[in-house]
């Protein structure tokens, strides 16, 4: 039977492989690079957090440091280009007028342009000494495990309860959260958390098969629901400036706020969408021991 770092382990090759083989990819632009390779990287910081206990601490710690700093780079024209699609999107819903088309060239100019920005800085990330070292280090670790010796034996039986204070994370973030019902930076927490039961819960599937598979199918939709919501906070935002840069310059900001609207009705459904599957999510049981495949 496979060990429970051998399972981890695994998972991270596999999201290694990914970064590696999307780098030029990311560097060039093209399409769907970017978030490829970030969810790559996000899988990566997760698994490592959730499953830190079958890995030398000091390793872990340097690893998922440079895994966030790599992260933060890649997320700004990923948001970028997130945002302008959504909003150019919402602007086709929205009953036609004759500021559309002018509002839709004014978001997609300033959206390309801070792209563009977001981009550039990424690849000038990539061009320096940190980035290599970032996948020489990732590459290391996927090589010879640095494997706490309490671990070594560890078989795949031990993932489930490791697992498990993910997925307890998560409720406490939740319950946290519902104290004050929409605060949008305690459900982005959630989020986060919830990603982590994700990805930790795909981890599994080659040990666990099936009850592993729709655990990590129940987290989706509780990432896919608060990531909606998370978006509308983000568009609204960003909206609310631009309402008030065309004001400045003396132009009627009604179809950002129109646009507003619409993503404060959205806003209310997605988090409505997301308690829900947060509540199917945390019914779903961990995969038993019992279970494994490998």
């Amino acid at each position: 039977m496979s060990t429970a770092a051998g399972i981890v382990i695994d998972y991270l090759r596999t999201q290694a492989e990914v970064i590696a083989s999307r780098a030029d990819d990311v560097a060039a632009d093209a399409p769907d690079a970017v978030h490829r390779s970030r969810v790559a990287t996000r899988r990566s910081r997760s698994a490592l957090r959730t499953f830190a206990s079958l890995f030398k601490r000091k390793q872990v710690r340097a690893l998922r440091a440079e895994l966030a700093w790599h992260a933060d780079h890649l997320g700004g024209p990923r948001d970028a280009e997130v945002l302008k699609e959504r909003l150019l999107t919402a602007l086709d819903t929205l009953p036609g007028d004759d500021e559309a088309g002018p509002v839709a060239e004014r978001l997609s100019a300033a959206l390309d342009e801070s792209h563009a920005r977001a981009h550039a800085a990424l690849v000038e990330s990539m061009q320096t000494e940190r980035y290599p070292q970032l996948r020489d280090r990732l590459a290391r670790f996927v090589d010879d495990p640095p494997v706490r010796g309490s671990a070594r034996a560890a078989g795949v039986d031990a993932l489930p309860g490791l697992l498990e204070r993910a997925v307890r994370r998560v409720g406490r973030l939740t319950e946290r959260a519902a104290e004050t019902d929409d605060d949008p930076h305690r459900w982005h927490e959630v989020r986060k958390a919830a990603k982590a039961a994700r990805y930790c819960s795909e981890a599994l599937i080659p040990a666990f098969g099936d009850p592993a598979k729709t655990l990590a199918e129940a987290w989706e939709e509780v990432t896919e629901a608060l990531g909606e919501f998370q978006d509308t906070v983000v568009a609204e935002a960003y909206l609310a400036t631009a309402a008030v840069h065309a004001s400045e310059a003396g132009e009627s900001p009604s179809g950002y706020l129109a646009l507003i609207a619409l993503e404060l009705r959205q806003r209310d459904e997605a988090l409505q969408r997301g308690r829900s599957a947060l509540a199917a999510a945390r019914a779903v049981p961990l995969p038993e021991r019992s279970a494994a495949t490998g």
